[in-house]
């Protein structure tokens, strides 16, 4: 009988043809677990794009609040590059995912992802038990029609709509993250959680930066701390959950914060 070789280093586990038909049944029985697969996320989005003709829709009328060129650069990262990041879309949801109310209630609640670019994200928190009619996100490039077009500094939705609000690596295209927050505050319920990521690059000071020559690499506002976002959120944090600091003074590390919302 055909078997599965998983090589772990020190110890091989071997899978074979009748457990592996098996646990094809399990998937099939829940297919939105293969989109906890980052392969299978990317696979996946990029098909549904090509389907549709590679289109991508631009919002037109940003604010003053967008770095220059941030839609040029995110429209040749999806076009011209690898179609962007899957596996990065775990370092929040993958905290978020063991929180509650989404750990016994996903399906059950509203979560908007600002800045997603493509569907990966959106299929990787189908993948925790969000549902699709529950899921909105907003970019000022879309590569989907699961996406709404919009300004993370002037959201098109209303006050307190939103269980979950995830700005995964949005933040340092903003001339005007404080802006940005608070809107994304707006939007999140009482008792929200919001979570926000980017990276901290050595080379360049905390704060707001200006473009840099080369017009492939825009560069908005860094953060090194946590502290920079919960500062922004001022009254209306209640709770931190996680958090995690650039860990290295030569290196680019992440930056990232998921916290309990209150409105007053």
């Amino acid at each position: 009988m055909a078997s599965l070789t998983v090589d772990t280093s020190d110890r091989n586990v071997s899978i074979n043809e009748n457990q592996l038909q098996d646990m094809l049944a399990l998937v099939k029985a829940n297919v939105t677990n293969l989109f906890l697969s980052e392969a299978c996320r990317q696979y996946f989005a990029k098909a549904r794009w090509i389907k549709s003709g590679r289109k991508v829709r631009i919002f037109e009328d940003s604010s003053s609040g967008v770095m220059p060129g941030t839609v040029a650069h995110n429209r040749r990262e999806v076009e011209e590059v690898a179609f962007g990041s899957a596996r990065r879309t775990q370092r929040l949801i993958g905290p978020l995912s063991a929180l509650e109310p989404i750990y016994s209630a996903a399906n059950k609640l509203k979560a908007l992802s600002i800045g997603p670019r493509t569907e990966m994200e959106l299929l990787h928190l189908l993948g925790i038990g969000f549902v699709t009619e529950n899921l909105r996100a907003v970019d000022l490039i879309a590569s989907s029609p699961l996406m709404d077009l919009g300004d993370m500094h002037n959201l098109p939705y209303g006050d307190r709509e939103f269980d979950v609000v995830i700005s995964g690596w949005v933040l340092t295209y903003s001339k005007d993250p404080e802006r940005a927050v608070r809107e994304m505050v707006r939007v999140c319920k009482n008792g929200a959680l919001i979570a926000i990521g980017v990276s901290a690059c050595p080379h360049y000071s905390e704060g707001y930066i200006a473009d840099p020559k080369d017009e492939k690499e825009i560069v908005g506002s860094m953060f090194n701390s946590v502290s920079a976002f919960t500062a922004m959120i001022g009254s209306n944090l209640e709770a931190i959950h996680f958090q995690q600091d650039a860990r290295s003074n030569d290196a680019t590390t992440p930056v990232m914060l998921i916290a309990r919302i209150r409105h007053d």
